[in-house]
């Protein structure tokens, strides 16, 4: 159903429809923030402000996404502090969509699955 999202991960952290719809949304608005600030330093070709980032990411990203995604995230945050900055740019440019479908797929998973009815 999800390319990137793994919905089932949020049971060990979530007890009931409640805290999961938290816990969703709080990764969106996260994943949001980090996702804006990301591009922008990217495109201002700051290293500290990419690390930092990438730090963050792989610290909850890993928690609800599948296992290509999480590894790749944990590849790219050690990969930033020993990587020249223009291959780091680089590669963190190329992981940049499937961030952003992740996001597409939170924000899904949260409509379609976690909303009650109204």
């Amino acid at each position: 159903m999800y390319s990137f999202l793994d919905p089932s991960k949020a049971h060990e952290f979530a007890m009931d429809q409640a805290q999961m719809l938290q816990l969703a949304q709080t990764f969106q608005e996260s994943l949001e923030k980090d996702l804006q600030a990301l591009q922008f330093a990217l495109s201002q070709q700051d290293a500290q402000p990419i690390q930092r980032l990438l730090h963050s990411l792989k610290g909850y990203v890993t928690f609800l996404c599948e296992p290509g995604l999480s590894q790749q995230m944990i590849q790219l945050e050690a990969m930033s502090r020993s990587t020249h900055l223009n291959e780091l740019i680089v590669d963190v440019s190329k992981t940049v969509p499937s961030l952003q479908i992740l996001l597409t797929e939170i924000r899904q998973w949260i409509d379609n699955d976690l909303k009650s009815p109204s």
